[in-house]
């Protein structure tokens, strides 16, 4: 009875020691394969932000704070641009200027919206550069 109390710690341990060096063994695999792919010239840039956050754990700068409101702003710019255009072709059929103009002021304001986080994007990535 004494010897199970004396081998089932040592087999915990031996056991232990196996999980730990196999995970060690496939994270330094998987940083190689990492480090491998990024060096391939022909990646776009988010496939490289993908591999890299993959490699460091580190968060690619754009899927902070700012990125729930840009998108936000999106969702609220695609509304706007397609009740825009839904009010300015139901002008368009019932003749009403006013509904003419009104859907096209929307319309311009939404694609503005939408547009917008993509812009800022761009900006963000050219001053890096």
């Amino acid at each position: 009875m004494e010897l199970i109390y004396i081998l089932i710690p040592i087999f915990l341990f031996v056991l232990g020691k196996m999980v730990l060096e196999h995970r060690d063994k496939a994270r330094t695999d998987n940083v190689r394969l990492l480090e491998e792919a990024l060096k391939n010239p022909a990646l776009d840039r988010a496939t490289i932000e993908s591999l890299a956050w993959q490699l460091t754990g580190a968060r690619p700068p754009r899927a902070g704070g700012p990125g729930r409101f840009l998108a936000f702003l999106l969702a609220i710019g695609w509304i706007a641009l397609f009740t825009g255009l839904g009010v300015w072709v139901i002008g368009e059929i019932v003749n009403e200027p006013a509904a003419n103009a009104a859907g096209v002021l929307v319309a311009v304001i939404g694609f503005g919206l939408v547009t917008y986080p993509f812009a800022l994007r761009e900006l963000e990535a050219r001053q890096k550069a």
